[in-house]
């Protein structure tokens, strides 16, 4: 049960379909843009409305990161801990109990959970989800699960569920398969473009400088809440952090990293509530994990391929 949720998201429309249409054994195709909630919402709907019986729902997750993070997410939603109802289970960390029965896992995880016990006893429900990003594993380990359904566990569910999917051939794929889709919420966002002018010096300076540069001249034009800035790996994040901790102008705020090499602590303190606006500084595993109340994000030297959900933001490339 959604104890915590106080808004609707666009994933609610498909509540009634996946109620309606999956059955034990079924398959379905979700393709959700970014923001709708799929990540968080599908494995409670399936659980909620008496999908998959007693048994338990497996969440695969590209990241580590991101299998910490939803996890800790849906339990909050749910009012309970992570470890109980919902857990998650990455390389060297095992959040989760006997009354587990959501879990969040990575590929290598399935994998090895596939190898020790083949049947997957007590699990109702396999679901793929960002399979998009098609690493050989994910494939690897949806083809064992299609096999397992066609043999000896003719009672599980798969799902598979992505911004963007290429839906023919998978279809094509897990057929007969229940294809849903649903669409996003739209907000509006000014692009500007950076470092472009000035006799082409600025090219020159270190992204990380320029990065606090923009982030600066925001902050003196009236910017208001918390901002995003991405950085292709964690040397770029630490030197930006140090830039931008120098600037007076932006002493307000808490600036953090968030990637996927930091530990745990330092994960949650980037995500979690404070009484001070922030500036996270990120590889692009935050596209799906940061939502800012308002404010801006800078995209660096990668630009990521989705916006995170929220209202009012300014985009600045440079």
């Amino acid at each position: 049960m959604l104890a915590r949720m106080s808004i609707a998201l666009p994933i609610e429309s498909v509540r009634e379909p996946l109620r309606r249409d999956v059955k034990p054994g079924g398959r379905f195709i979700l393709q959700a843009p970014t923001g709708s909630g799929k990540s968080t919402q599908v494995p409670q709907m399936l659980l909620d409305e008496g999908c998959v019986g007693s048994g338990q729902v497996i969440v695969l997750q590209p990241r580590r990161i991101a299998a910490r993070m939803l996890a800790r997410r849906i339990a909050w939603e749910r009012e309970s801990q992570p470890g109980g109802e919902v857990g998650y289970q990455v390389r060297f960390e095992n959040v989760s109990s006997r009354d587990t029965r959501i879990l969040m896992v990575t590929e290598g995880i399935l994998m090895r959970r596939m190898m020790d016990d083949p049947r997957l006893r007590g699990v109702s429900a396999v679901l793929f989800d960002e399979f998009h990003e098609r690493h050989i594993s994910s494939d690897v380990s949806l083809a064992q699960c299609c096999m397992l359904q066609q043999s000896a566990r003719p009672d599980l569910i798969l799902g598979v569920m992505s911004a963007t999917l290429p839906g023919e051939h998978l279809t094509r794929y897990l057929r007969p398969t229940v294809v849903l889709e649903t669409e996003g919420r739209m907000y509006p966002v000014d692009v500007e473009y950076a470092g472009s002018g000035g006799g082409g010096d600025s090219r020159q300076r270190p992204v990380w400088e320029r990065a606090a540069d923009e982030l600066c001249r925001l902050v003196k034009q009236g910017m208001e809440g918390s901002a995003l800035i991405f950085m292709p790996g964690a040397y770029e994040i630490s030197r930006t952090i140090s830039e931008i901790r120098g600037r007076p102008a932006c002493s307000a705020f808490d600036v953090l990293p968030l990637h996927g090499e930091l530990p745990p602590a330092q994960q949650d303190a980037a995500v979690d509530p404070s009484g001070k606006p922030k500036v996270i500084v990120a590889t692009n595993v935050a596209e799906t994990l940061c939502v800012l109340s308002m404010g801006v994000k800078l995209t660096g030297l990668k630009s990521p391929v989705g916006i995170p959900e929220h209202s009012n933001m300014k985009e600045t490339t440079i």
